[in-house]
C-alpha cells in the first residue's frame, strides 16, 4: 500500500512538474512575443536623425535575447536586431563607429545562424553588416573578407525564408542588389566586373523596382558604361524621382527617404 501511494504521489509530482514548466515556457514565448512587438514599434518609428527609437529597439531586444523557449522566437528576436543595428550603423557618423555597429549586426545574425541555419535571414542581414562594414574600412582594407560576404549572399539565394519565400525574394532581391553593388566597387584585378554587377541588378530591378536602392545602385554602375547604359542611367533615375517618396513603397520609407537623396545626388553627377 505504501509502495502505491508513493508512486501515486511521484505520478502526479511529475505531472504538476511538467505542466508548471510548460507554463513558465508559455509565459516566457508570451513575453518574448510581446518584446518583439514592442521593439518593432520601435523600430517602425527608426529616423535618419533621431538615434533614439532604433536604440530603445535595440535595448528591448538585448533583454530579450534567448528567453523564448522557442527557437523560431529566438531567430526572430537576433534578426530584428541585426537588422537594427545595419540601420543604426548607416547612420551613425564615423568610420570607425559604423565599423563597431556593423560588426554587431553581423555577430547578431549568427547567432540566429546558429539557431537555425536553414533560413535565408541570417546569412542576409549578415551579409548586410558585413558589406557595410566593408565600406567604412575601406574596399582594398577589407579585401580579406570578399569571399565571406559572396558567400554570405549565395547563401542567402540558396535557402528559403522564414516564411517559407525564395531567399532571392528576401529585402526586394536584396542578395542580388549586394552582389551587385560588390562587383561595382572592387577594383578589376580582385574581382571587379561591370557585367556583373550590371547582370546582379538589373535581376533586382526587375524584380523589385519598388525598391528604391535598386534603381540608385543600378543606375550607378550604368553610369559608369556606355552611352547608352548612362542614358539608361538617367531615364530610370528621373522616372524613380518622379514619384513620392512617402507613398512609392509604404513598407520602408525611412530607408526610401535617404536613397532618394543618393538617387538626387547621382542624378547631378550624371549630368
Amino acid at each position: 500500500m505504501y509502495s502505491i501511494k508513493n508512486s501515486l504521489l511521484t505520478a502526479f509530482s511529475v505531472v504538476v512538474a511538467t505542466s508548471t514548466v510548460s507554463s513558465l515556457a508559455l509565459a516566457s514565448d508570451e513575453s518574448v512575443k510581446k518584446a518583439l512587438d514592442d521593439a518593432n514599434a520601435q523600430f517602425a518609428r527608426r529616423s535618419s536623425v533621431d538615434p533614439r527609437p532604433t536604440d530603445e529597439a535595440l535595448a528591448i531586444l538585448q533583454r530579450a535575447e534567448g528567453q523564448a523557449d522557442d527557437s523560431d522566437l529566438n531567430y526572430d528576436v537576433y534578426i530584428l536586431e541585426s537588422r537594427a543595428y545595419y540601420w543604426k550603423g548607416v547612420h551613425v557618423a564615423s568610420n570607425d563607429d559604423k565599423m563597431t555597429v556593423h560588426d554587431l549586426g553581423v555577430k547578431a545574425a549568427e547567432k540566429a545562424k546558429a539557431i537555425n541555419a536553414d533560413y535565408a535571414e541570417a546569412y542576409y542581414f549578415a551579409g548586410i553588416n558585413l558589406g557595410r562594414w566593408g565600406e567604412a574600412k575601406g574596399v582594398l582594407a577589407s579585401l580579406s573578407r570578399k569571399g565571406e560576404l559572396e558567400n554570405y549572399m549565395n547563401q542567402a539565394l540558396s535557402h528559403p525564408t522564414r516564411d517559407d519565400q525564395p531567399g532571392k525574394s528576401l529585402d526586394g532581391n536584396g542578395a542580388d542588389r549586394v552582389l551587385g553593388r560588390l562587383y561595382f566597387k572592387l577594383p578589376g584585378i580582385f574581382g571587379g566586373s561591370h557585367d556583373k554587377s550590371v547582370f546582379h541588378l538589373k535581376r533586382a530591378v526587375g524584380a523589385a523596382k519598388d525598391l528604391a536602392l535598386n534603381i540608385v545602385y543600378y543606375a550607378e554602375t550604368l553610369s559608369s558604361g556606355n552611352a547608352s547604359e548612362k542614358a539608361l542611367a538617367k531615364q530610370l533615375l528621373d522616372e524613380m524621382l518622379s514619384k513620392d517618396p512617402f507613398t512609392y513603397n509604404t513598407q520602408r520609407v525611412p530607408e526610401t527617404l535617404d536613397e532618394f537623396q543618393l538617387a538626387r545626388k547621382l542624378r547631378a553627377e550624371i549630368d
